[in-house]
């Protein structure tokens, strides 16, 4: 009989468990979607905004950097960046790299001239409020390796190279060898100053190093000695010195030179070096008529013509020297001929110049300026002949003694007089 207050149920027997389990599945069905899982993924946005129903903003502060990051020696850098995400406007950018670039923050762009060879990291941050964000790239800079070099140590060490020219690129005209010459020698510490060791060596330049080999002449036991240059290796230093080792094929002797970059090596494109030069190591050799882009011998007054020089110079482009303020102290030489000129029985001139007699040489020039009047011009020319040749290389040195048909302060020294320059000058 029912109990008064009691509700009798009429589910069937074992319902009462059922309900009671469907009571619970509904619960935790509640509890789960409450918690949020399933709801749109465990990952939320690390943006810093937020939208009106309380949920996270998935616009975040974003930078990218963008531009060539492989360049030649000679040419400079241009990088620029985006900025995107929220409050960009307010957004600060800092710069990190190297010190040569320009940072413009309102153009949004890092730009320089030429760098030295190496890898540079080139970073940039934004930042606003709490939020950052970073990109970052490293440039690559490949080695040219022109210019004129110094080092010590027994002897004086000196090192011309020229701008070494392009060999191979890849589809991105980004430079992957280079070739180029490089003459190097040493000279006595004493108050003679006689060249002691002439070389030449062809390099391939790759990266920041050239390999290569070549020839070096010297005196040995009084005997002219030509050796073939081995495993010759070049590497270029972060400050702009250079390391140089090679060997001896014949003996397998092996050297290891430190230069130093030569303060004195820019020259200003602008530089007239047009005049009359002479000798400056023995006397009674040719003048020489030098203009912008040629040599030539003339005998003048000597009763036998002797070591007279033609040759075609090739400066480099004057706005390239400019923007990039590279060395404009070197000239390429071709077509070097230099007649009558054995200078083996000449102590002291045996290394330096020795047997120069020959036509179809190659060489470099490099101007030496010095004093306050630009008229004040000495230079090296280097001459190269053929491994066959039992005297495959030269260096002579000349002074300007003539210049717009007048005597400069060096004429008097070599008793050049106004007479003498009228005359050589065709006046």
């Amino acid at each position: 009989m029912p109990v008064p207050g009691q509700v009798q149920s009429t589910a069937p027997r074992g319902g009462g468990l059922r309900r009671w389990q469907w009571l619970l599945q509904l619960c935790l069905t509640s509890l789960l979607i409450g918690c949020g899982i399933g709801s749109g993924g465990s990952g939320s946005s690390s943006g810093s905004g937020s939208d009106a129903g309380g949920g996270t903003s998935t616009n975040q502060l974003v930078i990218e950097l963008s531009g060539q990051t492989k360049y030649r020696a000679d040419e400079g850098v241009s990088l620029s960046y985006t900025l995107s995400g929220d409050n960009v406007e307010s957004a600060s950018v800092t710069y990190d790299g190297p010190v040569e670039l320009i940072h413009d923050a309102e153009a949004q762009t890092i730009t320089g001239e030429a760098l030295l060879a190496g890898t540079y990291v080139v970073k940039v941050t934004a930042s606003e409020g709490s939020a950052s964000a970073e990109d970052e790239v490293s440039l690559y800079i490949d080695a040219n390796f022109g210019g004129r070099y110094g080092g010590g140590g027994e002897s004086e060490f000196s090192l011309t190279m020229g701008r070494s020219q392009v060999t191979e690129t890849d589809e991105n005209n980004y430079v992957l060898t280079r070739s180029g010459t490089l003459f190097w020698h040493a000279q006595e510490t004493d108050e003679t100053e006689f060249v002691n060791l002439l070389c030449v060596a062809d390099v391939v330049v790759s990266g920041d190093e050239a390999s290569g080999s070549g020839l070096c002449k010297e005196l040995v036991d009084g005997q002219l000695q030509i050796s073939t240059v081995t495993d010759l290796l070049v590497t270029y230093k972060e400050t702009g010195a250079l390391g140089l080792t090679y060997s001896y094929e014949q003996t397998g002797d092996t050297f290891d030179i430190d230069f130093a970059v030569a303060g004195e090596a820019y020259v200003s494109p602008d530089l007239d070096l047009s005049g009359v030069y002479r000798s400056s190591l023995i006397e009674n050799l040719d003048y020489l008529s030098v203009a912008q882009s040629a040599i030539t011998g003339d005998s003048y007054d000597l009763d036998i013509p002797r070591c007279g020089v033609t040759a075609t110079l090739s400066p480099y482009d004057t706005d390239f020297i400019t923007a990039t303020e590279g060395d404009g102290s070197i000239i390429p030489a071709e077509g070097i001929a230099i007649d009558n000129c054995d200078l083996t029985d000449q102590d002291g001139y045996a290394v330096s110049v020795g047997e120069a007699t020959g036509s179809g040489q190659t060489g470099l020039l490099l101007i030496l300026q010095s004093g306050i009047s630009d008229s004040v011009i000495r230079f090296d020319l280097y001459a190269r002949r053929g491994s066959e040749y039992d005297d495959p290389l030269s260096k002579l040195r000349y002074v300007r003694v003539c210049y717009q048909g007048l005597p400069t302060s060096q004429a008097e020294i070599y008793d050049v007089t106004e007479a003498d320059c009228e005359a050589l000058s065709g006046g």
